[in-house]
């Protein structure tokens, strides 16, 4: 899972960013409003973690700014305002939890789990997905398994795998895959392909399928 987490306390930006990856998450971390807008236009992320103030644009306008692209991904505030307008409107714009600061950190896990469980139930996915060919990939942990084994993969590979897991049996663009997969704006082709290949020889031949020019499918 990519999370995307706006703190401006560099100190506080760290732990939690070093905290979530030993987790196993994937993520990406920023300290201002106004890189986070850049970011956010160019990527794609599973969960959105705000603080309320930061420089640039504020918790509340990045809010406002996701919700009018996506309305179901998950957004949690975390803010040491305790004023309840500050938490009042936080709900109002559409995030989908508030933590007050200071925090425990094994309580913003448990969090993250609920929130990213609940968002795979309303999208009718299953949180450990039949691959066929004795293949199973949990969605929450990124991980594949073939005969009860787990399959090694890289970070890239996870991304990609989730992607193509979310659209089984649908077409993943090669612009789907520089949202959600690459962090840069620039992409080589060749590390694609790269990535693809890789993938492919830990999976049975045929389950990823080129559609040249367009992009890649995984089927079962």
């Amino acid at each position: 899972m990519k999370i995307f987490l706006l703190e401006d306390d560099f100190a506080l930006n760290k732990i939690v960013k070093l905290s979530l990856q030993n987790r196993g998450f994937f993520v990406d971390s920023f300290t201002d409003g106004y890189k986070a807008i850049e970011v956010i236009i160019n990527s794609k992320y599973d969960l959105y973690i705000l603080d309320l103030n930061v420089l640039g644009f504020d918790g509340h306008k990045v809010l406002e700014f996701i919700r009018k692209d996506d309305l179901n991904v998950p957004i949690i505030m975390i803010s040491a305002e305790i004023d309840i307008e500050n938490i009042k409107k936080s709900y109002a714009l559409g995030c989908n939890d508030y933590i007050k600061k200071p925090f425990d950190f094994e309580e913003l896990f448990l969090r993250i789990q609920y929130h990213l469980s609940h968002i795979k139930k309303d999208e009718n996915n299953d949180l450990l997905v039949d691959l066929g060919y004795d293949f199973f990939f949990n969605t929450i942990e990124q991980t594949l398994h073939k005969s009860k084994h787990e399959i090694e993969l890289t970070s890239k590979e996870k991304l990609l795998l989730s992607l193509l897991v979310k659209n089984i049996n649908s077409t993943v663009t090669n612009e789907m895959i520089h949202e959600y997969v690459w962090d840069s704006k620039e992409m080589e082709a060749v590390s694609m392909r790269t990535i693809i290949h890789k993938l492919k020889k830990k999976l049975k031949n045929g389950m990823i399928i080129n559609l040249r020019g367009i992009g890649y499918k995984l089927i079962r």
